[in-house]
């Protein structure tokens, strides 16, 4: 907990975790350069868009940033809804979207 306070380089954390310290003032996003959401599809999905929006758009996170969604599969009404979070995006795929691989084992 000290660490958060004193600030730290990279953060890893769940988005209600982040919401929680967001909330507490522990860590502030004033200074976020990068976001990136692993999973991003599966979050959405789920039901953590609530979550996301506060993160993204109701706290302190500047506008000004770069924000990565990453995904094996990236349903096209998911795609529609990461849009809101997204500016100016490229969507990047490979492979047929959606669809698995023979190559992972």
């Amino acid at each position: 907990m000290r660490d958060l306070y004193r600030g730290v380089d990279i953060l890893v954390a769940t988005p209600g975790r982040l919401i929680d310290y967001m909330t507490k003032g522990i860590v502030t996003c004033v200074h976020v350069k990068y976001l990136v959401l692993d999973e991003s599809d599966r979050m959405l999905d789920m039901g953590f868009e609530p979550q996301i929006r506060a993160i993204v758009l109701e706290k302190d996170m500047p506008t000004e940033r770069e924000t990565h969604m990453f995904s094996a599969t990236f349903p096209k009404e998911i795609r529609a809804l990461a849009n809101t979070f997204l500016h100016k995006h490229v969507f990047l795929s490979i492979g047929r979207v959606g669809s698995t691989s023979d190559f992972i084992t």
